[in-house]
């Protein structure tokens, strides 16, 4: 009887690990990044240069990707969050021209194709706010996390690093937060051109941070948008084109949102 009960404690002791081994794997495989928060955005920046002399004008295109995320989803539309140096229409240095216009289009997880415009960017926190129009279904809005994130805390990123994005697959990469230097957060989380403007998360799915550029030489080391400032641009550019929504729609004007 005692040779039983020491053979069943023995085969108790090599069963736990296992049980406890599956109950962690359980929390991973049900880990759900925010991939319906995701955007990949295309910017067309035109410039025109014009020969009054012989009355003719001639245009030439720059392409641009980034990455952004839903923060908002109303009505009639989604606001949305990416770089401010993907908003800001900077031409390179060998252009001499102020003449330019630029267009946007934005494609959610499944590929759809939409139109958006730019509503405001701060350059000094690289961060812009965006509207899509028409984008009210089948997407999600990040939710901001209640709290910053701590040295050492563990990350996800949801990119188009080089523009690698197909529909409903875009790269998830993970990191770790290391902390904060002035107006900069840092992370070891590696990136690429094309992962402006992306997302960074908690465990929890929830927004931290936000991908604006990395070092050329060391492509693991991210630089973000601090979590206080990010938060703050968001909360207040919701509220006050939130509150411009409603004066247009009680005045019955044109929609200034419109791409």
């Amino acid at each position: 009887m005692i040779k039983k009960l020491i053979q069943l404690f023995l085969i108790l002791i090599l069963i736990f690990p296992f049980i406890s081994c599956g109950v962690g794997n359980k929390h991973t495989v049900n880990h759900v990044a925010p991939r319906e928060s995701f955007v990949f955005l295309k910017k067309i920046l035109t410039v025109y240069r014009c020969d009054s002399e012989n009355n003719a004008c001639t245009s030439i295109n720059f392409k641009y990707v980034a990455s952004g995320y839903i923060v908002k989803v109303v009505d009639d539309g989604s606001f949305a969050v990416t770089a401010a140096h993907v908003c800001e229409n900077k031409l390179p240095t060998n252009i001499e021209t102020k003449n330019v216009s630029s267009k946007y289009f934005v494609y959610r997880l499944d590929g759809k194709e939409y139109k958006a415009s730019v509503l405001n960017y701060d350059i000094d926190i690289d961060a812009c706010m965006i509207f899509i129009k028409g984008l009210t279904e089948n997407i999600e809005s990040v939710k901001i996390s209640r709290r910053a994130p701590v040295p050492g805390d563990k990350i996800y990123n949801i990119a188009a690093p080089l523009g690698i994005y197909k529909p409903n697959i875009v790269p998830i990469l993970e990191g770790r937060f290391n902390g904060e230097d002035g107006n900069v957060a840092l992370y070891t989380l590696p990136a690429a051109p094309g992962s402006s403007g992306s997302m960074i998360v908690n465990e929890k799915g929830e927004l931290v941070g936000m991908v604006h550029s990395v070092f050329i030489r060391f492509p693991v080391m991210t630089l973000s948008t601090t979590y206080d400032d990010l938060k703050n641009f968001i909360e207040y550019n919701l509220k006050k084109y939130m509150a411009y929504k409603k004066v247009m729609h009680v005045l019955n004007l044109k929609n200034v949102f419109e791409p």
